[in-house]
C-alpha cells in the first residue's frame, strides 16, 4: 500500500502513513479552534498499525484537556501539530497539515458546525490571492 510522510515545520519529528485515512474531520468546536488558532481543526484518521514514526518521537510534547478526549502534540523545538494516538489506542490522528503530500480519504465530513464563528462563514465568497495581495 502506498506511504505518505509528514513533518513538523522544522522536520525534527517526521513519520510516515499508509495514505489510505478512514476519515478527514473538520472540526468548528470551541476547543479545537482554541487548540489551533484557527477557524477549524482539521484531523485524519487512520489505524494505529499504518503508522510509524520515523524521527524526533523523543521531542513531542502533549497537551491532554482534564476531562475531554481532545489532545494536542506538538513539536518541542518549532511547536508544529503533530499526530497522537486516540484515546483507546487504536487509531493516529494526524494533522492534515502535517502531510507532505495529499492525502487519499475515504470520508469528509465537517463537525460542530454550530461552533463554526460567523468570520469562517461563506469563504467561497471572499477574494482569493496566490500570495500577498499588493498593499493598497
Amino acid at each position: 500500500m502506498q506511504k505518505i510522510k509528514g513533518s513538523c515545520l522544522c522536520g525534527a519529528v517526521s513519520f510516515e502513513s499508509v495514505n489510505a485515512f478512514d476519515k478527514l474531520f473538520l472540526c468548528s468546536c470551541e476547543q479545537c479552534r482554541q487548540i489551533t488558532g484557527s477557524a477549524f481543526a482539521s484531523n485524519l484518521f487512520v489505524g494505529i498499525e499504518g503508522f510509524a514514526w520515523l524521527s524526533g518521537a523523543e521531542g513531542i510534547v502533549s497537551y491532554q484537556m482534564p476531562g475531554r478526549d481532545i489532545s494536542k502534540s506538538f513539536c518541542r523545538v518549532c511547536g508544529s501539530g503533530v499526530p497522537w494516538a486516540s484515546g483507546d489506542g487504536s487509531q493516529m490522528i494526524v494533522p492534515a497539515g502535517s502531510l507532505s503530500e495529499p492525502a487519499i480519504v475515504a470520508e469528509r465530513l465537517r463537525i460542530f458546525t454550530s461552533e463554526q464563528p460567523s468570520w469562517a462563514s461563506n469563504l467561497e465568497h471572499v477574494p482569493s490571492h496566490e500570495k500577498f495581495p499588493e498593499p493598497s
